[in-house]
């Protein structure tokens, strides 16, 4: 997990927060960790930059917000981290230890040397489409890891794509499983889970589909000025050409969007590999 905070982030709540330490940069004890500074605040939680005090190491640690008292939440999150734990994929951000610390939910990664795809897409605008490509094939292979073990990442958006250097070109995907009712990324929400009904790993071939398009043109595939109306945008709305929103863009890409934001999950593309494949297809 990196310093640099997500698109859709906000304060949480005085209740939800841990505790800034104090002045001084004194660390505050937080069951066997030290947290030594605060690095991101969002709608899912806090992550600190924190030294188990029992293995000596400084990792990055997530704090999630109260939701976790919430029981079918607090299983969804221990099961996730359980299999996060075991895979072996490169581009899994690796989950060192989760449980639950003063009533909080807990989740230690390693701390990385890069920042998010949120923070390169604030910086640059949009990505050339090979370099775009390269980060949707390392977010796949994640993707399709935790797939195969029946674990859906449920809310893949920039902010969750990390880049293990400085020069970001190794991404680890963070988070499989942790996102809360309050914390979804409406701009990256396949339609099925605004309907109600059930959802699997084509949820997340939905979201890396908004992911690829918002790199390739620099805007999301549905801003309306209100969430009723980015909502509408995802439920009813023609699927975006990036095309014809970015001059450049190859038009091989139309059908590649069109693929993976299909409106219902049994037209979409069916595997997060697929999409990939397609992408690096439409490079011509």
């Amino acid at each position: 997990m990196t310093a640099q905070a997500g698109p859709g982030s906000r304060p949480v709540s005085q209740e939800a927060a841990v505790g800034v330490p104090p002045a001084g940069g004194t660390p505050r004890r937080f069951g066997h960790y030290e947290l030594l500074d605060l690095v991101h605040r969002g709608r899912s939680g806090e992550v600190w930059r924190a030294r188990h005090t029992l293995a000596g190491r400084v990792g990055a640690l997530k704090v999630l917000v109260p939701d976790g008292a919430d029981r079918e939440y607090r299983g969804r999150v221990e099961r996730a981290c359980a299999i996060a734990r075991t895979l072996r994929e490169p581009h899994v951000l690796p989950v060192l230890e989760h449980g639950e610390i003063e009533g909080r939910l807990t989740v230690e990664t390693p701390l990385l040397a890069g920042p998010d795809l949120a923070a390169v897409l604030r910086h640059d605008g949009v990505l050339e489409p090979a370099r775009v490509v390269a980060v949707v094939e390392q977010a796949a292979a994640a993707l399709a890891a935790a797939h195969a073990r029946g674990l859906a990442h449920r809310n893949v958006k920039p902010s969750n794509l990390l880049f293990a250097d400085p020069q970001a070109t190794e991404v680890r995907v963070a988070d499989f499983g942790l996102v809360s009712r309050n914390g979804l990324s409406l701009d990256h929400t396949a339609p099925e889970r605004f309907r109600g009904g059930p959802t699997d790993h084509r949820e997340d071939v939905y979201a890396l589909g908004c992911v690829l398009y918002s790199c390739l043109t620099g805007s999301r595939p549905y801003p309306g000025r209100s969430l009723p109306e980015r909502m509408r945008g995802h439920l009813e709305s023609p699927v975006p050409k990036p095309s014809e929103q970015r001059p450049g863009v190859p038009a091989a890409f139309d059908a590649v969007i069109a693929g993976a934001l299909a409106k219902t999950p049994q037209e979409r593309t069916p595997t997060v590999g697929t999409l990939a494949a397609a992408a690096r297809a439409a490079l011509g």
